[in-house]
């Protein structure tokens, strides 16, 4: 697998060329957001709220260790 670094930005391209997966880096921590996960499970980015929400309302993880405000943002870059 080859690894690309762009600014925070790490993408992972497949040998075969048929997949590749960017996550964003900040702190040494990697992060993706709604509509990437939603892309690399195949489903919908509502279905992947849903999973998160559940996650959170039954504690399994932590919202402040998950959870980035500063990466949500629309794709026109507005709010």
């Amino acid at each position: 697998m080859e690894q690309k670094h762009e600014q925070n930005l790490i993408i992972y391209n497949m040998a075969d060329g048929k997949a590749s997966v960017a996550l964003y880096a900040k702190d040494g921590q990697v992060w993706m957001n709604q509509n990437q996960l939603a892309e690399l499970f195949d489903t919908s980015k509502q279905n992947i709220s849903q999973h998160i929400s559940n996650i959170l309302n039954d504690n399994e993880l932590n919202k402040k260790s998950v959870v980035k405000n500063y990466m949500t943002t629309a794709q026109d870059g507005n709010d």
